[in-house]
């Protein structure tokens, strides 16, 4: 029994390095990819063959805890980006190009910096659920308004609120780290432009408690300032 266990993980190993090998040169290194994996990823498979920047994984090899959270994160931020565009000629596609991680790679254009802010928020809002839910070793459900509330009104709070803060930080090393680790033709100002979208979409989730869906409304007009 041992034996076929070791034998399924290590065909599962097998098929991810096909996978990302097969994958668009534009794909590679970027964390979103693993955002439409349909099946888990091996802990045996280790952080060196996930598509992934090397500051990206030196942090995954140091906090592999951290992995399902990311993955969760990118299928966050690759779902409100289709629902968002789901009307428009582009729709943020994963499998058509152009395809999101195709503008991701790109610079000067509202699709690439509404991707950035909205992965961004995914990252923030899935971290912060897992430090509520006791996932992270690292961080727990914020304690700072219990015993707040209303003594006229007969209340206090007894809760224990999502401590955004952790995710906050998290996205910011996570993603910014990995700007800073390509190398693009805007060089300098195109990392400055990503991490100013990144950081519109961090404080849009910061304002609405983590959640997603208030970076863009109904008719396509944006609830940040981003920059193309």
């Amino acid at each position: 029994m041992e034996d076929r266990g070791s034998c399924g993980i290590h065909q599962i190993c097998i098929i991810f390095t096909l996978i990302f090998s097969l994958c668009p040169q534009h794909c590679r290194g970027s964390w979103m990819w693993l955002g439409i994996t349909s099946v888990g990823i091996p802990e045996k498979m280790g952080c060196t063959n996930l598509p992934l920047s090397n500051k990206q994984k030196d942090l995954c090899k140091r906090k592999p805890y951290l992995l399902p959270s990311i993955k969760d994160g990118a299928r966050l931020g690759i779902a409100e980006c289709q629902t968002q565009f789901k009307h428009e000629r582009w729709n943020c596609s994963t499998t058509k190009e152009p395809s999101v991680f195709g503008y991701e790679s790109a610079s000067g254009t509202k699709e690439t910096a509404f991707i950035y802010a909205v992965m961004a928020a995914g990252l923030v809002h899935a971290v912060t659920r897992s430090c509520s839910a006791g996932n992270m070793m690292e961080c727990s459900c914020d304690t700072t308004l219990q015993g707040s509330g209303s003594p006229s009104e007969g209340w206090h709070w007894g809760g224990c609120s999502d401590d955004i803060q952790y995710g906050t930080w998290l996205s910011r090393r996570f993603i910014d780290n990995s700007a800073r680790n390509t190398s693009t033709k805007g060089g300098d100002a195109q990392q400055t432009m990503n991490h100013h979208n990144s950081e519109a979409g961090r404080q849009v989730g910061v304002g609405g408690g983590a959640g997603v869906g208030l970076l863009k409304n109904g008719d396509g007009k944006g609830h940040y300032r981003c920059k193309f």
